[in-house]
């Protein structure tokens, strides 16, 4: 199974860089033009075609680790894509991490580490019953809708993170249904030819969608945070419950895994909240989408451009931060 850790590892990698390239062909577009004029730019730019292979890539990766390793091991180390992200855009602006950033990446990084010594490597086959194939897309979606619903009631901060939440709750079930379907299509390639892998590519979508409207609310940290941390956890439950995945049997490695997991919290924590400051002095932590834009983006890549900020050279014209509310967009299916 390590090999697949590797792998999850390698594609989030790839989905950063994807991001980060695609985010610095984005910004350089003219403003102002149609939908389809900017797709032909972006389409005549290298970096940009570059970036979505990357990114396909990455999607790609991620889903081979799903197969062959464990939900509750696999979700998590997406994670990593926050911290190649805050690199790159480092790197693509010449300029260094903060002190607060480097703290967030170490933290990321142990509590990742952490996880995957504490966390059993080794499950077995995914098995769905017709009941439970039915009953884990309706109870994720159930759940979505409820959070999109409080979310109608509430203030800015309160939509930010409720909609962060239904998001996060959409990726890990796509997640879950790539898993057991790509398992599935081990044995038979046709598997993948069912209602079930258009349920999964609905969901996921929607969730994208509605992780943009988190963004839109101008509480980008909590947002992001809130994702970040609410996608592994909800795969870790869809695993457990669904799946019989094993969560550890001792009590040192259960206080490893906790420790690990609060500590990769705070690290995402610390990471957004450092990198939307960040953006913040630079003027370029978000983009607006109240005018003709790149399309917003979903799955994992919708999760890391949000935080590729600030990677243009001076004098290039980048999105400006709008005050509350501001229409805002971000870049894990599965």
């Amino acid at each position: 199974m390590t090999w697949a850790v590797i792998i999850a590892v390698v594609g989030a990698l790839a989905i950063a860089a994807g991001a980060a390239l695609q985010e610095r062909a984005a910004v350089s577009a003219p403003f102002g033009i149609s939908q389809l004029r900017l797709f032909r730019h972006l389409m005549r730019s290298r970096r940009w075609v570059l970036g979505l292979g990357l990114t396909g890539l990455g999607i790609g990766a991620h889903m081979l680790a799903l197969v062959h390793a464990p939900l509750i091991l696999v979700q998590p180390i997406q994670t990593t894509g926050l911290l190649f992200a805050v690199m790159l855009a480092a790197f693509f602006g010449k300029r260094r991490l903060t002190s607060a950033q480097i703290g967030g990446c170490l933290a990321v990084t142990v509590g990742l580490v952490a996880l995957i010594t504490a966390l059993p490597m080794h499950a077995g086959n995914p098995v769905l019953t017709p009941t439970e194939t039915a009953l884990m897309p309706l109870v994720c979606v159930g759940g979505m809708l409820m959070c999109v619903l409080v979310a109608r009631f509430g203030g800015a901060s309160t939509r930010a993170w409720t909609f962060a939440l239904a998001g996060g709750i959409g990726f890990a079930v796509t997640s879950a249904l790539a898993r057991f379907i790509g398992v599935g299509m081990l044995d038979n390639p046709m598997a993948a030819m069912r209602p079930l892998t258009v349920i999964a590519v609905v969901i996921g979508l929607c969730g994208g969608m509605i992780v943009q409207n988190a963004y839109r609310t101008g509480h980008f940290t909590l947002a992001y945070a809130t994702l970040m941390i609410s996608d592994p956890l909800s795969a870790a439950i869809l695993g457990v419950v669904f799946f019989g995945e094993q969560l550890p049997a001792d009590p040192l490695h259960s206080a490893i895994a906790i420790i690990g997991a609060v500590v990769c919290a705070a690290g995402v924590i610390t990471l957004s909240r450092a990198t939307h400051a960040k953006g913040r002095a630079t003027g370029g932590a978000a983009v607006d989408t109240s005018s003709p834009g790149p399309p917003p983006a979903t799955g994992p890549q919708a999760t890391v451009t949000a935080v590729v900020i600030d990677t243009e050279p001076a004098g290039t014209p980048v999105a400006e931060e709008d005050t509350p509310p501001r229409p805002s967009a971000a870049g894990t299916a599965a």
